[in-house]
């Protein structure tokens, strides 16, 4: 045998035993990899419900329906243009039958009111208006996230309240990008059969 033949040999050896050869193609952001056929079977297997309208797939339905509702549906958004103002960001206290709370952070403000000192609060503790105002979040939990980094805003009963107010209704989904059907049929949740076989790629060395 030639040196040649020999080296080749070795390379195709080597390669055979590199780790991460077999790569997903249900985790369209992160794919990942692993060392056998097998292995990347039972992944697969545990994402076994996809999305209508992208590759994503997914472990369980309430996963699938949070992904199309939030990213491709969009039934409902939540904005801090929804506040009409300071007033809007004050509620009646649930413990104080003369007092309001802010819905940034739950501290009761006594009443009458003094609107030159809640607004102050709202400028100075929460930024209030300084924000985005056309920025929309699909997700209540990415709202809550902006209240609490954008605003000082630590979640409690409070921001209950102002995510209620700063939600709006978004138009169906058909009146926006054409009929839903035209996209990905009419099945709202498919399940994939099981792959008759796999496909094997090979990292480049």
């Amino acid at each position: 045998m030639s040196a040649d033949s020999v080296l080749y040999s070795q390379q195709n050896s080597v390669s055979g035993r590199l780790p991460g050869v077999f790569i997903c193609d249900c985790c369209p952001k992160k794919p990942k990899k692993f060392d056998s056929k097998e292995e990347l079977r039972l992944h697969e297997l545990e994402k076994q419900y996809t999305c209508q309208y992208c590759p994503n797939r997914f472990k369980n339905t309430n996963e699938l329906e949070r992904h199309q509702n939030s990213l491709h549906l969009r039934r409902q958004s939540w904005s801090c243009a929804g506040l009409a103002g300071v007033r809007a960001a004050f509620y009646p206290s649930l413990t104080h039958a003369r007092a309001d709370v802010c819905g940034y952070c739950g501290e009761e403000f006594a009443n009458p009111a003094n609107w030159d000192a809640r607004s102050m609060h709202l400028n100075h503790v929460h930024k209030f208006g300084e924000c985005n105002q056309a920025k929309k979040f699909f997700r209540a939990e990415h709202f809550r996230q902006h209240l609490k980094y954008s605003h000082a805003a630590p979640s409690g009963k409070w921001t209950n309240m102002l995510e209620n107010a700063c939600r709006n209704d978004e138009p169906p989904f058909k009146d926006r990008v054409g009929s839903i059907g035209s996209i990905a049929g009419s099945s709202t949740v498919a399940l994939l059969a099981p792959k008759p076989g796999v496909i094997e790629v090979h990292d480049e060395l």
